[in-house]
């Protein structure tokens, strides 16, 4: 049996690597890996297309992207919307154009409505994204207008897949790009490690979010390779959220840390409350998240007890 094509792009990032390795299992296909723009240009139309002619892919999975947290987004958000819109729009004509059979694209789910607490697909376009991700969540959408538009035009399938906020081993780690989970192990780890007694914590600890294990979220993109020719665009989530109060004590749970929070309410909290509904994405896949918060939480500080820049005694 010939195996299929599949290009990952953004191969060594958080999301990309996990499906390199889940992928790299599979008997059914041969990988390559674009790492990022050392390899391969992806704001460079011409370099692009003409790589993706000369290799005749089935499936592109795109896990790369301009991203970071809340402050990163208040930084840089020119370069936010520009980049990324311009890897959409280059990622959509360049596949149809060469024979790709199927584009798989993770989006944020920080795409949906300010004003939406429960995200279900049908109220992704009832108002605009949260100020504090608005350039970000805008390139986001134009991923999906896309893939309907290409379908409709072109007749070009793709697969946009919302997901959770995703936390996991090799994440970011860092305050300015990473989401609040991976910020407070980091956090709380090096606190552990140094003896230091106070962790500083963003805003109030109020806002809710929900959290998906990166292989979870790995595994919800490949499933999507098996899905029929068409546009598909649904959620993928464990349908539960968690304050990031809470979230903190569990994660000092976990690294054995008993310092005390300090709440620093100068900073944004940003939503206050994000939850999916990831009903529709586990009927179109048959499959569901399988890994609980406190597991991935305990693999996430074991891991970075192990690989962070200092290590536990």
């Amino acid at each position: 049996m010939k195996k299929e094509k599949v290009l990952i792009f953004g191969g060594n990032g958080f999301l990309g690597n996990s499906v390199a390795k889940l992928l790299s299992k599979n008997e059914n296909y041969s990988i390559e890996i674009i790492n990022g723009k050392e390899d391969l240009d992806i704001t460079d139309y011409k370099s692009l297309s003409g790589f993706l002619e000369n290799n005749l892919f089935n499936y592109v999975i795109n896990c790369s992207a301009f991203v970071g947290g809340i402050a990163f987004g208040y930084e840089y958000p020119a370069q936010l919307l520009e980049i990324n819109t311009t890897l959409a729009n280059n990622l959509y004509k360049s596949c149809s154009e060469s024979g790709v059979k199927m584009l798989i694209n993770p989006i944020s789910n920080c795409a949906y409505p300010e004003k939406i607490t429960y995200y279900e697909e049908d109220k992704f376009w009832d108002g605009p994204p949260h100020v504090s991700v608005f350039n970000y969540g805008l390139s986001k959408r134009l991923m999906v207008a896309l893939g309907k538009s290409y379908k409709e035009e072109y007749n070009f399938s793709s697969v946009n897949v919302i997901l959770s906020n995703m936390y996991g081993p090799n994440d970011h780690f860092d305050e300015s790009r990473s989401h609040a989970l991976g910020a407070l192990v980091k956090k709380i780890c090096d606190a552990k490690n140094n003896d230091i007694k106070e962790v500083e914590i963003w805003g109030t600890g109020k806002p809710i979010r929900e959290w998906l294990y990166v292989e979870d979220g790995a595994e919800a993109l490949i499933k999507s390779m098996e899905l029929n020719d068409n546009t598909h665009f649904f959620n993928v989530g464990v349908g539960k959220g968690i304050s990031i109060k809470d979230l903190a004590e569990k994660i000092a749970y976990f690294a054995d840390w008993s310092g005390e929070f300090v709440y620093n309410k100068e900073k944004p909290d940003g939503v206050m409350e994000k939850t999916v509904n990831g009903s529709n994405g586990e009927k179109l896949l048959n499959w569901k998240p399988s890994i609980s918060l406190d597991k991935g939480i305990k693999l996430t500080v074991d891991w970075y007890f192990k690989n962070g820049t200092k290590k536990r005694n």
